[in-house]
C-alpha cells in the first residue's frame, strides 16, 4: 500500500520530466526553467495547485509546448476539464512530433465526456473567438475548439477587414460538441470605374491576375490603396491607384490611348462606303489609320450585297484586304416581301436604275423590250407588253398586271395595262422596274395573267434636295419635270415630282389600205399632251403614295372604224391612286400590312367617223368613269427562321364602274348645221351603263426552308366577283378556282441555283368585255351582251436554273409550258367578246448570259423561244396565234468612257415575224432590228446628269399586227428617233 502510494508520483514525475521545457542560454529561461522545476515537485507531491501555479510562470516566461501539455495535465489532476481541455487543444496544434500526437489525442478523448464541446469555425479562417464578452479575453483564432461545464453560450469572433459576428444561445451539455460555423462579411468599399472606351478589362494589383470585370462597372475592395489595370486590344494598358475607404463609393476615370494601324480597302466598285465596327470612316479605295486589334469591316454599295470581314490590324502596321461586291438584285413583287432574286418563287429579271439612266428610257415599255421572253407592240393609242408568246391584238394588254410599289395600276373598264406615255410622263422617279413572269394570281388575283411588272419609285431620301430636267424623245416627245425632297426626321419625310409634256406625233401611211382604195395616209393626226403628278410620303412604319396621270392623244389609225387621217378622234386616260400603308414589324416573329386605296380612272373617247352616202360626218362620243376603294390586311408569321406563313385577305368596292355611249353630232348632206336626232340610237347625256362590283379574296403562304440549299414556297388564292343589279342588269357573281403557286427552289452547289415552278392564274372578263358593243359604222350601244363571260385560265409549269461563273458573270437557262383557256377575244363585227372555245399551248425556253453592273461596266446577251399553238384548231379564231413571237434576242451593254462623265449605253432587239390578226389571211410582219445608242453621264460637282442617244440607229423599217378593232391590219413602228435630256439636282 505505501509502495503504490508513492510509486504513483515518481511515474508522474518521470512523465513531466520527460515533457521538459527546452533549455535556453539566458536569464529569463533559467527562470522559467526553475519555475518548471518547482512545479515538478509540486504535482510529485500530488499539490497540483501549486504546480499549476510555477507552470503557468513558466509557460508565460518562456512559451513551450510540453508545459502547455504540462498544465493541461494539471488542470485534469484538478477536474477542471474545460481548461485541461483547452490547453491539451493547444499542446496539440503546437505538436510537431507525430508519435507524440497520439498521447494528446487520447488525454483529449479521455476529457471529452466531462465537458461541453464548441467548434467555432468562420469564412474565412483567423478570426479571434470569445466567448460571452470580449473583456474575458479572447479564445483563440478560428477554426477552434473550446471546452466548457455546459450551458448557454454566446460566440463572438473577430477578423480585420470583417464585419463581427455574434451567436447567442447556444446550450451545449456535457458529453455534446456543437459546431458554430459563420460566414463573415468583409468590410468594403465600392470603386466606380469609368473609361472613355467602352469594354475594358479590369484586372486589381496585378497585372497578371484574372479579370474582375469590364469597365463600365462597380468593384467592391477592401479599404485601403489598390492599383487598377485597364487593358482593351487596340489600346495602351492604363494604370492608376486608388484608395478605397470602407462603406463609401470611389469614382476612377480613366483614357485609354489607342493604338492604330493603317487600313487599306479596296473594292472592285468605287465609292463603296467603308465602316469599320458600324461607324463610317470613308469610300473605296480608302487609305484608314483605324485603331489595332479585331476590327470588322463591312463594305456596301446601294445595288450590292454588303460584305463583312472581320481582320487584324496591328499597331504601325499596314492591312490590306481587297474585296468583290456582287449585285444585290431584290425583288418584292414575286411574294410581296423583299427578296434575293435567286430566292424569288418565280422567273424574275430586274431592270436596275442604272441601266434606266444610262439607256435615258423615255417609257417604261422601252426599258421592257428586249427583255428575256418579252416584247411590246404599239398601235397607236396604246403600247402592250407580251410575255412568253402570249399578246393578243385587241386585249389592251390586261393578261400583264402592273404595279406602282405594289398597288395595281390597270384600270377597271376594260384591265388596260399603261406602260407608254399613258402610264408617266417620264421615268426619273423610278429606281427599279421588276419583272415577274409566269402566273401571279395566288398575290394579286385577277390580271396578274402571265406576268407581273412592279415599277418601284425611289425610296426615303434622308437629305434636303430639288431637282428640275427637260427632255426630248422619240417623235418630237418635249419634256420637263421638277421634284423636291424633305427629310422631316430619321424615320419621316416626303418627295415629291410634277412633270409634263407634249409630243407632235408622227405621220402614217397604210399600204394595205391604199391597195383597197381607201385613205392610207395620217398627217399631223398622232399628237399628244401628257401631265403626272406623284409623290411619297412616310412616318415610319406608315407612309403613303399617290399618283395623278392624264394623257389626251389623237388616234388618227381607223380605230373602231374612225376616219384614216382625222384627227378629231381622241382618247383622253386619266388615272388616280392614293394609297396608305401601315407596315409594323412588332416582333422578328410577327409582322403584318395594312392598306387603304383609293383609284380613279377617267376614259374619254372622242370618235370621228368618215362619210356615208346619207351623212356627211358622224361624231360619237364613249366615256367611263370608274372609282374603287380597295382594303387589305396581312400578316406574316415568322415562328421560326425556317418557316414563315402569310395570311391575307382583300376587298375592292367599285362603286363607280359607268361607261356612256352617244352620237354627239349627225349632219345631212346640204344641211350640215342641223341635228339630226336618231331617238332610237343614241343615249341621252345623263344616260349612264352602271355595273358596281365588289371583289372579295383571301390568301395564304407557307415559305419553308428545310436547309441552307432548299427553299419551298406554296400558296393559293380564291376570288369572290358579286356584280350589282342596277336598272335592267340583274345582278350576278363568280367565283375563281383556287389560284395555287408551288415553287421549290434548290442550291445543288455553292454557284448553282435551281427553280422548279408552277402555278395557276384567272382573269376576270371585263366591264368592257362584258357589257360594251359597238357597230361596224361607229355607233355606241353599250348595252349588255347576256353572254355571262366566263374568267380566262392559265396552267404554267417552268424549270429555271442559274450558275454563276464569278460575283458578276452568270449564266440562265429557263424552259416553260403553258396552257390557257377560256381566253376572251374580240368579235370584228358586232364589236363583242366571246370566250374562245380552244385553248393556246405554249412551250418555250430561254437562255441568258450576263455580266452585272460594275463600276460602269455591263453586258448581258439573251435569246428566247416560244411555239404557241390553239388545241382545238377546229374552234380556233386564228389559223395561228396572232402577235406571237417566236424568236427573240437581245444584246445590251454599258461601257464607260471617261468616268462618270460620259459613257456608253447599247441595246440590240431582235424580233421575228409575227402573223396578224386577220382571220381569213393571216400574214406575217417582218423580223425587227432595233438598235439603240445613248450616251451618258453626271458630274458630281453641280449635279448634272444628261444622255443623247439614238434609238433604231439602223432606222429598221417594220410593222406590227393591229387588233380586228382597226381598219389597217398593220401599224408601222417608229423608224430612227433622237432624245436628250438634262436633269439638275440641287
Amino acid at each position: 500500500m505505501t509502495f503504490r502510494r508513492y510509486i504513483r508520483p515518481l511515474a508522474v514525475a518521470t512523465l513531466l520530466a520527460l515533457y521538459s521545457p527546452e533549455v535556453r542560454a539566458d536569464d529569463l529561461a533559467d527562470e522559467a526553467d526553475l519555475h518548471f522545476s518547482l512545479a515538478t515537485e509540486k504535482y510529485a507531491a500530488r499539490d497540483f495547485r501549486g504546480a499549476l501555479e510555477h507552470f503557468l510562470i513558466s509557460n508565460r516566461l518562456v512559451r513551450n509546448r510540453n508545459v502547455v501539455f504540462n498544465i493541461a495535465r494539471t488542470y485534469e489532476q484538478l477536474a477542471q476539464y474545460p481548461d485541461a481541455f483547452r490547453y491539451y487543444v493547444q499542446a496539440l496544434e503546437l505538436e510537431p512530433d507525430a508519435s507524440r500526437r497520439p498521447l494528446i489525442e487520447e488525454a483529449i478523448a479521455r476529457i471529452k465526456p466531462n465537458i461541453a464541446v464548441l467548434n467555432v469555425v468562420t469564412d474565412p479562417p483567423g478570426a479571434t473567438v470569445y466567448i460571452n464578452r470580449r473583456d474575458l479575453g479572447p479564445r483563440g483564432n478560428t477554426p477552434r475548439l473550446l471546452g466548457y461545464q455546459g450551458g448557454n453560450f454566446k460566440v463572438i469572433v473577430e477578423l480585420d477587414g470583417y464585419e463581427p459576428e455574434e451567436v447567442d444561445g447556444i446550450q451545449a451539455r456535457p458529453g455534446e460538441q456543437r459546431t458554430i460555423s459563420l460566414k463573415l462579411k468583409r468590410i468594403v468599399g465600392t470603386v466606380r470605374v469609368v473609361s472613355e472606351s467602352v469594354g475594358a478589362t479590369v484586372r486589381v494589383d496585378d497585372s497578371t491576375s484574372a479579370p474582375v470585370c469590364v469597365a463600365p462597372c462597380d468593384l467592391t475592395l477592401p479599404p485601403g490603396r489598390h492599383r487598377l489595370y485597364l487593358t482593351q486590344e487596340g489600346y495602351q494598358t492604363s494604370e492608376q491607384d486608388v484608395n478605397v475607404v470602407a462603406r463609401q463609393e470611389v469614382l476612377a476615370r480613366y483614357r485609354l490611348n489607342p493604338l492604330s494601324g493603317s487600313l487599306v480597302v479596296n473594292a472592285d466598285e468605287r465609292d463603296a462606303l467603308v465602316e469599320v465596327d458600324g461607324k463610317p470612316v470613308g469610300f473605296t479605295p480608302a487609305v484608314l489609320s483605324v485603331q489595332s486589334g479585331t476590327r470588322k469591316v463591312r463594305v456596301s454599295l446601294r445595288g450590292f450585297r454588303p460584305v463583312e470581314q472581320t481582320v487584324n490590324v496591328v499597331p504601325n502596321q499596314q492591312t490590306r484586304i481587297d474585296l468583290s461586291l456582287r449585285q444585290l438584285e431584290e425583288v418584292e413583287a414575286a411574294s410581296r416581301v423583299a427578296e434575293a432574286v435567286e430566292d424569288a418563287p418565280g422567273s424574275v429579271t430586274i431592270i436596275s436604275g442604272q441601266e434606266l439612266r444610262a439607256m435615258g428610257y423615255p417609257t417604261i415599255a422601252e426599258a421592257l423590250r428586249g427583255t428575256r421572253g418579252l416584247y411590246t407592240t404599239y398601235d397607236s393609242s396604246y403600247t402592250w407588253l407580251g410575255i412568253r408568246g402570249v399578246q393578243i391584238p385587241g386585249d389592251f394588254g390586261n393578261r400583264t398586271l402592273i404595279l406602282l410599289n405594289g398597288q395595281p395600276t390597270n384600270d377597271s373598264w376594260s384591265g388596260i395595262s399603261y406602260i407608254d406615255f399613258s402610264a408617266r410622263t417620264d421615268l426619273e422617279d423610278v429606281e427599279r422596274i421588276e419583272v415577274v413572269r409566269g402566273p401571279g394570281s395566288v398575290l394579286y388575283g385577277t390580271g396578274a395573267f402571265t406576268g407581273v411588272v412592279n415599277v418601284v419609285t425611289k425610296g426615303r431620301p434622308t437629305s434636303l434636295g430639288a431637282s428640275v430636267g427637260a427632255s426630248s424623245a422619240e417623235n418630237s416627245v418635249f419634256r420637263g419635270r421638277g421634284a423636291v425632297q424633305i427629310p422631316f426626321g430619321r424615320d419621316s419625310g416626303v418627295w415629291m415630282s410634277v412633270a409634263g409634256g407634249r409630243g407632235l406625233g408622227r405621220d402614217y401611211y397604210f399600204p394595205d389600205l391604199a391597195a383597197q382604195g381607201m385613205p392610207a395616209n395620217s398627217r399631223g393626226g398622232d399628237d399628244f399632251n401628257m401631265g403626272t403628278l406623284q409623290g411619297r410620303l412616310w412616318v415610319k412604319s406608315l407612309s403613303a403614295q399617290w399618283l395623278l396621270h392624264s394623257r389626251s392623244k389623237a388616234v388618227s389609225t381607223g380605230i373602231v372604224g374612225t376616219g384614216v387621217g382625222d384627227d378629231r378622234t381622241r382618247y383622253r386616260d386619266t388615272r388616280g391612286l392614293v394609297e396608305v400603308k401601315f407596315e409594323p414589324q412588332f416582333s422578328r416573329q410577327f409582322g403584318m400590312m395594312a392598306r387603304v386605296a383609293y383609284n380613279y380612272i377617267n376614259y374619254r373617247g372622242q370618235l370621228s367617223y368618215e362619210a356615208t352616202d346619207q351623212f356627211t360626218h358622224i361624231a360619237a362620243e364613249e366615256i367611263f368613269n370608274g372609282q374603287w376603294g380597295v382594303g387589305e390586311l396581312r400578316f406574316v408569321i415568322t415562328p421560326i427562321p425556317q418557316l414563315r406563313i402569310t395570311v391575307g385577305g382583300e376587298t375592292q368596292l367599285h362603286f363607280m364602274a359607268s361607261q356612256r355611249g352617244e352620237e354627239t353630232d349627225c349632219y345631212v348632206n346640204g344641211a350640215c348645221d342641223t341635228y339630226l336626232y336618231f331617238p332610237e340610237r343614241p343615249y341621252s347625256r345623263d344616260a349612264f351603263d352602271k355595273h358596281p362590283y365588289q371583289i372579295f379574296a383571301g390568301y395564304a403562304l407557307v415559305d419553308v426552308i428545310p436547309s441552307d440549299r432548299i427553299r419551298i414556297s406554296a400558296g393559293a388564292r380564291i376570288d369572290q366577283y358579286n356584280f350589282q343589279a342596277v336598272d335592267d342588269f340583274p345582278s350576278y357573281g363568280f367565283s375563281s378556282l383556287p389560284s395555287p403557286r408551288l415553287a421549290v427552289v434548290v442550291k445543288p452547289y455553292e454557284q448553282g441555283n435551281l427553280k422548279l415552278l408552277g402555278g395557276r392564274a384567272f382573269r376576270a372578263p371585263s366591264v368592257s368585255e362584258q357589257f360594251y358593243r359597238n357597230s361596224a359604222i361607229g355607233w355606241i350601244t353599250p348595252l349588255a351582251n347576256n353572254q355571262q363571260l366566263e374568267p380566262e385560265q392559265i396552267w404554267s409549269g417552268e424549270l429555271e436554273f442559274t450558275h454563276r461563273f464569278s460575283t458578276t458573270v452568270s449564266a440562265t437557262a429557263a424552259g416553260y409550258l403553258t396552257y390557257l383557256d377560256n381566253l376572251i377575244a374580240q368579235a370584228a363585227v358586232p364589236l363583242v367578246y366571246k370566250n374562245s372555245a380552244s385553248g393556246i399551248l405554249v412551250a418555250g425556253g430561254e437562255v441568258e448570259l450576263r455580266r452585272d453592273w460594275r463600276q460602269g461596266w455591263m453586258a448581258a446577251a439573251s435569246y428566247s423561244f416560244s411555239q404557241a399553238r390553239y388545241t382545238n384548231q377546229d374552234e380556233a379564231p386564228y389559223v395561228n396565234v396572232p402577235n406571237s413571237v417566236q424568236h427573240m434576242g437581245s444584246l445590251r451593254g454599258a461601257i464607260p468612257l471617261f468616268g462618270k462623265l460620259l459613257a456608253l449605253a447599247s441595246k440590240i432587239t431582235i424580233e421575228g415575224p409575227r402573223y396578224d390578226a386577220v382571220a381569213a389571211d393571216q400574214q406575217l410582219t417582218d423580223p425587227a432590228f432595233i438598235w439603240d445608242l445613248v450616251l451618258s453621264g453626271q458630274l458630281d460637282r453641280g449635279g448634272l446628269s444628261y444622255n443623247v442617244g439614238v434609238y433604231n440607229l439602223a432606222d429598221w423599217r417594220y410593222s406590227l399586227p393591229l387588233g380586228p378593232d382597226f381598219t389597217p391590219r398593220r401599224l408601222p413602228q417608229n423608224g430612227r428617233t433622237f432624245l436628250a435630256s438634262a436633269n439638275l439636282n440641287f
